[in-house]
């Protein structure tokens, strides 16, 4: 990547008559995205020195929800890497700017819900109005929150399978992230690093709890005895019938079991991968890591020592 310039901008649209301000000298970033984390997020370190904005009225430029843009690439054509809200404002010297996307929101959004059949779609559109829901048609058959943060209840889906995530402005919710584009081609001897190793199928236990109408609990077990790992889930807020907890139990004990490369791939900043895209592994040297796995998670550093994405590879994929 030598042939090519870093570039990195970070923009601080208008807010609440504070004016837009953008920063192009920032001593590193670093972008945290996980379709399992529910929330990305992003630091940003500024320097000692810089003249984008008054040094001596910090807490009047950065604010609690402003929003935030941060572009990053290489030449004259960055890419929009992060788009959300400023969650911590800084504090001492150096300054850290500490940012969440879309679901900084849903946090501080309190809400109470109860329907008798519900489908995934309107339980999302009911606790994040405002938002486009993209997610399969599940029914989810009767739900019950009190006085809960809307993203307090997307942590009770996720016990139940269902995970939930921002791209944008949109609200994803599914049992994993799957893109159809074309896979990202990877030859391992040329990336800046790696420390991948196929991953140990363990003996595993799946327990179960469901907590039913008046403090009633439900609880089940799938899987290997004696068991050197065990995953549980306790479920709330949620009707399921005992056969239902069952298939997700299931469900959960055959992921366990499913192949995939333990470790991390560090990449430049190009190829652009994010969570749910396909990496299509070769090795000249270890062939045995041949082969095509999904991204589950990406950490994008920027600052003195270059571009890079650190990626966490989940499941092969078929």
């Amino acid at each position: 990547m030598s042939t090519y310039t870093l570039y990195g901008e970070i923009v601080f649209p208008e807010s609440n008559g504070r004016k837009s301000f953008r920063i192009k000298r920032f001593s590193e970033c670093k972008i945290e995205s996980s379709w399992k984390s529910l929330t990305d997020t992003a630091e940003i370190t500024l320097p000692r020195k810089v003249n984008d904005f008054d040094r001596t009225n910090v807490s009047g430029w950065f604010r609690e929800g402003d929003p935030v843009e941060i572009w990053l690439g290489y030449g004259a054509k960055p890419t929009l890497e992060f788009k959300g809200y400023i969650k911590k404002v800084p504090a001492g010297i150096p300054l850290i700017v500490t940012c969440e996307d879309e679901m900084y929101k849903l946090k501080r959004l309190t809400v109470s819900v109860s329907m008798k059949k519900a489908t995934l779609k309107q339980l999302l559109k009911y606790i994040a109005p405002g938002y486009e829901v993209v997610c399969d048609d599940v029914q989810l058959g009767a739900v019950r929150f009190s006085k809960m943060a809307a993203s307090e209840i997307m942590d009770e889906l996720q016990k139940q399978g269902i995970y939930c995530w921002f791209e944008g402005k949109e609200l994803h919710a599914f049992g994993t992230s799957k893109s159809d584009a074309e896979p990202v081609e990877i030859l391992l001897e040329r990336t800046a690093s790696e420390s991948l190793k196929q991953r140990e199928i363990e003996k595993t236990l799946v327990i179960m709890s469901l907590i039913r109408k008046k403090g009633k609990k439900l609880r089940l077990e799938v899987g290997d005895t004696p068991a050197g790992k065990r995953i549980t889930r306790e479920i709330s807020g949620i009707e399921m019938s005992e056969a239902e907890l069952k298939r997700e139990a299931q469900r959960l004990y055959e992921l366990s079991k499913q192949p995939g490369l333990d470790g991390d791939v560090t990449l430049w900043g190009v190829p652009r991968v994010q969570h749910g895209c396909r990496m299509k592994l070769k090795s000249v040297l270890y062939p045995e890591k041949n082969g095509t796995y999904y991204i589950d998670a990406v950490t994008k550093t920027f600052g003195k020592q270059g571009y890079r994405q650190v990626c966490k590879l989940g499941l092969k994929a078929s």
